[in-house]
């Protein structure tokens, strides 16, 4: 194979020759890392070797008249993802000051590289219950 000005052809020949010159097959080798990846054990994984679906906190970053930021702690807790509002005001119930203050949580593929392979469904909203207040202040003596 002859040399390429930027040498890619020359490394791609000695990687395929491997160690000792012994041919190594790279079809289906993989070629980057998933940065906090890690990969999961075979027991705990569903159908295919995926890990089953999980449901999960989301909490509400932003509220807007269009999309809704999210972010999925369990996930990736420094991504916030887009949801559209009417999406989750239709599944919840909810209107946009009760979204506002509810615990949200959804089903999500935790094996997901990307928020738009979340396949996010299946959302649930809790209103925490509010804390009475009494009726009248007791007088200090």
């Amino acid at each position: 194979m002859p040399a390429a000005p930027d040498g890619f052809r020359v490394a791609a020949a000695e990687a395929a020759a491997g160690a000792g010159g012994v041919p190594v097959d790279l079809v289906g080798v993989p070629m980057g890392v998933l940065i906090g990846g890690s990969p999961g054990s075979g027991e705990s994984s569903g159908q295919g070797g995926r890990a089953p679906d999980r449901r999960v906190s989301a909490e509400l970053l932003r509220f807007g008249s269009g999309t809704c930021q999210v972010v999925l702690p369990e996930w990736r807790p420094a991504i916030a993802v887009s949801v559209p509002t009417e999406q989750l005001q239709r599944s919840t119930g909810l209107g946009p000051e009760e979204l506002r203050s509810a615990r949200l949580s959804v089903v999500i593929n935790p094996e997901a590289v990307h928020d738009r392979e979340l396949g996010l469904r299946d959302w649930q909203a809790e209103i925490p219950a509010a804390r009475g207040r009494r009726r009248g202040r007791r007088q200090l003596r």
